[in-house]
């Protein structure tokens, strides 16, 4: 009987992940649902795979090589969203223009140069020849065919336009790795503030302020406050650089470790779309990755339900998976879909207008299309503006820090001055 790993909450809204053995997902699903758990996830769990960790993403794949030796390949061999992409356009050509699926798969996987992929669609190749649906097949790696490319996959093979909906694959995995490059650009530049200032501190306490200190030490005159505090900062620094190291190291995993927590991962989330400047930016990016993915879903032919519970489970924000459920839930109570939008201030009264509008056009799919090319140029927008800002910003800080420790440097040598004087 088939095996599936699940991720799934508690009635406490604690999350857990397990195993369960049922003759289907469907049955799967009841089942834990029967047990008082709400499934966030559930994987088939392909022969020979570990998916134990679903939560953070580990990815080992076990299987023999040609002389029968068993070979561990581990996550960093998963193709690349690039790779991805070309792997579904050359598929959905090749589907397209008659060549057998099975041929087709034979063919790709002797192109893959990394062998955790090549053994992944031999896997599929596999499946498929002993029976299995081409979604059914895929269903067992989740690190490299999310839920979605699977929903999508299943509904092109129950309308028979499974070459188009790997076209709208491609499209959409595209704009996926665009709008996770712009997150990055958007997280980076804080960042750099933040190593910057922290590099800038440590050099002028470890090298610069010392110099200072022996010379004012020889000259046996009585400190400034400010200086001798400045002294005694470097002093620490030097002295006990191994403990600060530990004591920095312990706080950045005491950080993981909380993030990884439902509520440390909620309180998070939630502070980054509020978050000055760069809340703006993160929430434009939440909205478009929203639309997008609902669009390319409702165009697939997959229900508006599941592709929320899709959209939840890939928001990759805890707050706005709360509220993708919230809407999932309000709509299986009869409610339309701009209404619960209307209510929520994450969306601009523009987006939840135009959801109603095609709502009532039928044409739910293309409005949220034109939404996303609409916040699509509404991100650049919103990077550009940020990075302008903490551009200036960053100097300031800078040159503060800067100025700050030369001047508490210069005070006993201007009193010195003073007193010649």
């Amino acid at each position: 009987m088939p095996k599936f790993s699940y991720r799934a909450k508690n009635r406490e809204g604690k999350t857990i992940n397990g195993e369960i053995t049922a003759e289907s997902k469907a049955r799967a699903k009841n089942m834990l649902a029967n047990k008082g758990l709400r499934p966030l996830k559930v994987v088939a769990v392909a022969a020979g795979e570990d998916n134990d960790d679903m939560r953070t993403g580990i990815s080992r794949f076990i299987y023999k090589d040609k002389q029968g030796n068993i070979q561990i390949q581990l996550g960093e061999e998963l193709p690349t969203t690039k790779e991805l992409a070309l792997f579904t356009k050359q598929f959905s050509l090749m589907i397209e223009n008659g060549i057998p699926m099975l041929q087709a798969l034979q063919l790709l996987r002797e192109q893959q140069k990394k062998a955790t992929f090549s053994e992944i669609i031999g896997k599929i190749y596999h499946s498929i020849e002993q029976g299995s649906n081409l979604s059914d097949a895929l269903e067992p790696y989740p690190r490299v065919f999310d839920s979605l490319y699977v929903a999508m996959t299943r509904a092109g093979e129950a309308s028979g336009r499974l070459d188009i909906i790997l076209k709208q694959l491609v499209k959409y995995i595209e704009k996926a790795a665009k709008l996770k490059g712009q997150i990055k650009s958007a997280l980076a530049y804080p960042s750099i503030i933040v190593v910057v200032s922290i590099g800038v501190i440590a050099v002028l306490l470890v090298f610069v302020v010392p110099s200072f200190a022996q010379q004012f030490a020889d000259s046996g005159n009585e400190l400034p406050g400010l200086t001798q505090m400045v002294i005694d900062m470097s002093d620490a620094l030097v002295n006990n650089w191994d403990a600060i190291l530990l004591v920095f190291i312990a706080c950045v995993l005491g950080l993981r470790y909380w993030y990884n927590t439902d509520k440390g991962r909620m309180i998070f989330d939630e502070y980054i779309l509020k978050a000055p400047v760069l809340g703006d930016v993160m929430t434009k990016i939440a909205i478009g990755r929203f639309c997008s993915t609902m669009s390319t879903m409702l165009n697939s032919g997959v229900s508006i339900l599941e592709a929320l519970e899709i959209c939840a489970a890939s928001s990759g924000n805890a707050k706005i998976e709360q509220f993708v459920l919230h809407v999932k839930e309000e709509i299986s109570k009869g409610q339309n879909f701009s209404d619960p939008l209307q209510e929520s201030p994450l969306f601009p009264k523009m987006v939840s207008s135009m959801v109603a509008v095609g709502e009532s056009t039928g044409t739910l799919d293309e409005t949220l299309s034109k939404v996303t090319d609409i916040y699509e140029d509404e991100v650049d927008n919103a990077i550009t503006a940020m990075m302008s800002m903490i551009e200036p910003a960053m100097i300031v800080i800078i040159g503060g820090i800067v100025g700050f420790i030369l001047i508490a440097m210069y005070l006993p040598i201007f009193d010195m001055a003073n007193n010649v004087g």
